[in-house]
């Protein structure tokens, strides 16, 4: 049977028998991956995806846990785990009950959702036996898909779980990942200068030099009780829980410990045990904030001492944030990129404390970029104080000439051509685009795809 043929329809089990040599194992999966499919290593994954302009699909592989034996109950263990926290996504899911695969019962289900102008499907696929379950989530925008996906799971041959097994693993990736998984650039490494070399992973940059790892990871909430200045242990702990100790056992969390702080520091290191492989490694976490979320950098380096050549304090982890940085390519480029912004500040009198008034600027700034290597853009804003506020818009149409981290937009202000430094910056929402004038610095527009 095929597992899901009608978004408004029920979802059907999967069937049909993938053909071809097994090539690869994960945990105790062995699978062959779809001819032409990128694979990339997770935390407690591995991932199949397939990118085109048109289109985003991803099969995502996860290590085998402890279960009960009961299919169903497992099932919806998973779901709430990997669907409902991991993806942010809320619905009863449909399901149907699937053939054995030798010692494991399998059961699959899905949704269909749309969410910030995308359609698309979740599906997930579970395997229970031998105390465990393991699970296989699909995501597609193309329902064209389908047929591979159920080639794939009935192709499956499963193993009896190894002695020791990870944890279980919540890769929370918001749906907006969906959109930005489907909005790839051309060009997702970078090797700098220093030896450094940044690969966009899915919800994370990896940079790495030598034998020392750092993954910047996407912003992530922080719970509203934890909003607490100086608050560093709980902090800590609450982003450690979630991108290490699913990986590395640590023998102590050191935490470090504020004094008076305005700019406070949250930072967790400890020597640790990687719990798939055995090998000793020193694990480190800086977390910064900005705007609500949590932005966490993680250090995985083989010893205390390469980590300390590395980083002689913990500002200088902080400045990894850094290599979140690609070039950018003209076919990236293509549609329309905007950025808003507003400031207000209210005015009281020194002497009588009467309310003196409120100033306020905002301002929008939206480029589209055509195939053909035009381009236009409007710059419109207000500013002083509300009530007799002075407002401009601008409007500028020519050609552009993207060279990886530069690019020339001619008939600017008094129809010159201006020269900006461009980059992207990776983030869950997808790719923010950096044009900072080269003879201006303070012009920085950040703008994000519409």
């Amino acid at each position: 049977m095929k597992l899901f043929r009608s978004l408004a329809g029920a979802i059907l089990l999967m069937g049909f028998f993938w053909g071809g040599a097994l090539a690869e194992s994960f945990d105790i999966f062995n699978y062959t991956p779809p001819q032409g499919w990128k694979k990339s290593n997770l935390q407690g994954g591995v991932m199949l995806s397939l990118q085109t302009r048109e289109s985003f699909g991803s099969i995502v592989l996860y290590a085998s846990v402890p279960a009960g034996n009961n299919p169903q109950q497992n099932f919806q263990g998973e779901w709430k785990r990997l669907v409902e926290e991991g993806l942010g996504l809320s619905g009863e899911p449909t399901t149907e009950m699937g053939p054995p695969n030798g010692d494991y019962q399998n059961l699959a289900g899905g949704i269909a959702v749309s969410q910030d102008g995308l359609d698309y499907v979740v599906l997930l696929s579970t395997f229970t036996g031998n105390g465990r379950v393991a699970s296989i989530l699909y995501i597609t925008t193309d329902e064209k898909l389908f047929d591979l996906f159920d080639r794939f799971n009935s192709s499956l041959k499963l193993s009896k779980p190894r002695a020791a097994q990870a944890p279980p693993v919540n890769v929370a990736r918001p749906p907006a990942n969906v959109a930005a998984n489907a909005r790839t650039i051309a060009t997702p490494t970078t090797r700098f200068n220093d030896g450094w070399v940044s690969t966009i992973e899915n919800g994370f940059v990896r940079v790495a030099r030598g034998e020392v790892v750092v993954l910047l990871h996407y912003g992530m909430p922080l719970p509203e009780n934890m909003w607490v200045m100086g608050n560093e242990q709980e902090r800590v702990n609450h982003y450690w829980n979630r991108l290490v100790a699913p990986r590395y056992r640590v023998d102590e969390l050191k935490v470090f410990k504020n004094g008076t702080c305005y700019f406070c520091l949250y930072f967790g290191e400890g020597s640790a045990t990687e719990i798939a492989t055995g090998a000793r490694k020193h694990v480190a976490l800086y977390i910064g904030f900005d705007k609500g979320l949590g932005y966490a950098i993680q250090v995985v380096a083989p010893s205390f001492a390469a980590f300390q050549r590395e980083f002689p304090n913990i500002e200088a982890v902080g400045k990894m944030t850094g290599y979140n940085k690609f070039a950018v390519k003209a076919a990236d480029l293509i549609g329309k990129w905007q950025e808003s912004s507003s400031v207000a500040g209210q005015y009281y009198n020194s002497i009588t404390g009467a309310y003196a008034g409120m100033n306020a600027v905002s301002s929008v700034h939206s480029f589209t970029f055509n195939r053909d290597g035009t381009y236009a853009s409007t710059h419109a804003g207000a500013s002083g104080f509300v009530g007799s506020q002075q407002f401009y818009s601008q409007k500028y149409q020519g050609r552009l000439t993207p060279n990886d981290w530069r690019m020339n937009l001619t008939h600017r202000f008094n129809n010159q051509t201006e020269v900006f430094e461009a980059y992207f910056e990776m983030t869950g929402a997808g790719p923010v685009l950096h044009l900072i004038r080269v003879n201006a610095p303070g012009i920085h527009y950040r703008l994000m795809r519409e």
